[in-house]
C-alpha cells in the first residue's frame, strides 16, 4: 500500500534547514507512508564545487544557514542532505517508525520567494515486496502523480532491505539488481513528469555507523550517523511524537484488546437501552435536538475526564460508542481535531479502538485516523484508517480519507471536515472551540 506522509508546515514543526550539494538538482521524492514536511534545502550557487560523497557529518563549513527565526522562537537545527549518512539517520523520525524492507521517497519542492532554496516536503514509504513489473510501474506512476500534485522538482530515494546482509553469494546480487530495476522504473516515470532523482541510496538497516551505498553506484559508500542523535529526531520528540521501533509497533496502537473488548461488549446492551429510553423521552417532548445536545455534552465530558485522568473504563467506552452511532453527534466529533480538545480526543479515540468491534470500532478508528491525518501524522493515520476499514469495509468516511492519504492530499485540504463538525455542534448550541473542562 502506498501511503503518503504529508506532515505539517515548516514553521510549525520547527525542523531542519537542509542543504544540498551542487550535484543534487531539485526536489524530494513522493510519499507512500505518511510522513512529515520537515524543512528546507539550500540550493548551492552554480559555482559551488561538488561535496565529497561520503557519510557522516559534513565539514564545519558545510552546514547551511537556517531561515532566520523570529525573536524568541526556537531556531531549527541544520540537516545536511549532502551528507547521506545524516539524512538517512533522520528517516525514522520523519516517518515516525523504523522502516524495514521498504522504499522511502522524499519530495523536494521549490520555495516561491527563495529561488536558491528547496523545501524538504512529503515523504512516502512502500513495502519492497512487489510481485511483478506491473506493480512497480503502478507504484512509479502513483509517485509521479503525487510529485506533480505537490509541485516537487526532485526526489531522494532510500531502499532499506536487511536481506542484503544475507550470506548467500547470489541472493544479495539478485536483490541489488532488483532494486536497481525498481530505481530505473522510478527514474523513467518521474522523468516523464519532469521530476529528477536527486540521489538514491541503499542500506541493510538504519543504525549508528551502519553502512550506506549508492543504489546505482555501489562503490560510493559511507557510514550513517546515529538516528537517536538526529536533529529531526530531537524535534520529533520535543513535538510529543514517539518514534516507533517498527511499523508493527505502530499498528499495535489499534490492535484489538480481547479482554477489554469483551468487557465493553458486555456493557453495550445497557448503554443502548439507556440511549433508546432517552430518545423516546425526547420524541415525547418533541426535542430531538435537545437529545443530541445531551449526547454530545456527555461525550465531551468523557473527553475532558480522560484528559484529566488518562483513564478510560469499559463503561465509558460503551457509552461513547453508542453516542457515536448517532450520525450528527459522530460528525460533530470531527470538529474536535481543530479544537482545544484535539490531543485529548485523538488519544481517546486511540484508546477506544482496541476495545470495540465492527462498526463501533470503525467509527472510533476513523476519528483517530482523521485526527492523526489533520495534524500531519500520515503513518499513524494510515494504520488507524486501515483498522477502520478492516472493522467495517463499508465505512465511507474511512475509505475517503484513506484514498486521500494515498493520493497525497495535504492535511489542510481535509480541514473542511473539522469545520463541518464544528458547524454541526454549533447547530446543537455547542461551541467546540470554547466549551469544556481540562484540555
Amino acid at each position: 500500500m502506498l501511503a503518503l506522509s504529508t506532515g505539517r508546515p515548516f514553521a510549525q514543526v520547527g525542523v531542519a534547514a537542509v542543504r544540498r550539494p551542487a550535484r543534487i538538482v531539485g526536489a524530494m521524492t513522493t510519499p507512500t507512508e505518511p510522513g512529515h514536511r520537515i524543512g528546507r534545502a539550500q540550493r548551492p550557487a552554480p559555482s559551488s564545487p561538488p561535496r565529497p560523497e561520503s557519510g557522516g557529518p559534513a565539514p564545519a563549513s558545510a552546514p547551511a544557514t537556517p531561515p532566520r527565526a523570529p525573536a524568541g522562537s526556537w531556531q531549527p537545527p541544520a540537516l545536511c542532505i549532502d551528507a547521506p549518512g545524516e539524512f538517512i539517520a533522520a528517516v525514522p523520525a520523519v516517518l515516525g517508525f523504523m522502516p524495514r524492507r521498504s522504499i522511502v521517497v522524499c519530495l523536494l519542492q521549490p520555495i516561491a520567494d527563495q529561488p536558491d532554496s528547496l523545501m524538504l516536503g512529503a515523504v512516502a514509504r512502500h513495502d519492497l515486496t512487489m510481485p511483478d513489473g506491473s506493480h512497480r510501474l503502478r507504484l512509479a506512476t502513483r509517485l509521479a502523480a503525487i510529485c506533480v500534485q505537490e509541485r516537487a522538482v526532485a526526489v531522494l530515494i532510500l531502499v532499506v532491505d536487511d536481506r542484503l546482509a544475507s550470506r548467500s553469494p547470489t541472493r544479495p546480487v539478485a536483490l541489488r539488481r532488483r532494486h536497481r530495476e525498481l530505481l530505473q522504473v522510478l527514474r523513467t516515470e518521474l522523468s516523464a513528469a519532469r521530476v529528477a532523482v536527486a540521489d538514491a541510496w541503499a542500506v541493510r538497516e538504519i543504525a549508528a555507523d551502519a553502512a550506506w551505498w549508492g543504489l546505482a553506484e555501489p562503490d560510493r559508500s559511507g557510514r550513517q550517523s546515529d538516528p537517536s542523535g538526529s536533529p529531526i529526531a530531537l524535534a520529533t520528540v520535543l513535538d510529543g511524537r514517539p518514534i516507533h521501533a517498527s511499523r508493527a509497533e505502530l499498528e499495535s496502537s489499534v490492535r484489538v484488546d480481547r479482554e477489554f473488548a469483551a468487557a465493553v461488549a458486555e456493557l453495550l446492551p445497557r448503554a443502548v437501552r439507556d440511549r433508546d429510553q432517552a430518545f423516546r423521552r425526547a420524541l415525547r417532548r418533541r426535542d430531538v435536538p435537545g437529545y443530541r445536545r445531551e449526547l454530545l455534552a456527555r461525550v465531551l465530558a468523557q473527553v475532558d475526564r480522560f484528559a484529566a485522568t488518562d483513564r478510560l473504563d469499559p463503561a465509558a467506552t460503551a457509552e461513547i460508542a453508542v453516542a457515536l452511532r448517532d450520525p450528527i453527534v459522530r460528525d460533530a466529533m470531527f470538529g474536535l481535531a481543530a479544537s482545544p480538545r484535539a490531543r485529548a480526543a485523538e488519544l481517546l479515540w486511540a484508546r477506544m479502538s482496541p476495545g470495540l468491534s465492527g462498526p463501533d470500532r470503525a467509527e472510533a478508528a476513523a476519528l483517530f485516523g482523521y485526527s492523526a491525518y489533520a495534524r500531519g501524522d500520515g503513518p499513524l493515520a494510515g494504520v488507524a484508517l486501515t483498522a477502520a476499514l478492516d472493522a467495517d469495509p463499508r465505512h465511507a468516511m474511512a475509505a475517503l480519507l484513506s484514498e486521500a492519504l494515498q493520493y497525497g492530499m495535504r492535511p489542510e485540504t481535509i480541514g473542511t471536515l473539522a469545520e463541518s463538525g464544528r458547524a454541526k455542534a454549533a447547530e446543537l448550541g455547542v461551541d467546540l472551540a470554547v466549551d469544556g473542562g481540562p484540555r
